[in-house]
């Protein structure tokens, strides 16, 4: 017999504040530099919002501390670092599928205003 596993333990909200951090790094070094890799390392960058979209429901602002703030912030950065795209980085049909929207998941609906010429290339195949 093999005996079951204990039901997993409540959130931390240590881990939501640790990809706000990472959030926060990535959105402040939009604002001082070139962004200088491809479009899966966008993916990667920007999903880290869409986990922090997830956690949220589980934490209050007062859980969250300075993170709450922290978040704000880095949201007006990443929004200031960056330009409207015409549809969702990820494509149309993952858009569809995970029901993302520019309104709700806005970070999936914009690229870097400092781009390279690698990641425009690709930008330019997303339908």
């Amino acid at each position: 017999m093999n005996p079951t596993s204990p039901p997993p333990g409540p959130p931390n909200v240590a881990d939501l504040q640790e990809l706000i951090d990472q959030w926060a790094t990535f959105a402040r070094g939009l604002e001082r530099e070139d962004y200088t890799f491809d479009l899966d390392n966008w993916l990667n960058d920007v999903d880290v919002r869409e986990l922090i979209l997830e956690a949220l429901p589980m934490f209050g602002r007062e859980e969250m501390g300075d993170h709450a703030l922290k978040l704000d912030e880095a949201d007006r950065a990443f929004m200031a670092a960056t330009r409207d795209f015409k549809r969702c980085v990820w494509g149309g049909g993952t858009a569809r599928k995970e029901h993302w929207t520019a309104q709700k998941n806005w970070w999936y609906f914009r690229t870097p205003a400092r781009s390279n010429s690698q990641l425009e290339d690709e930008l330019a195949t997303v339908r």
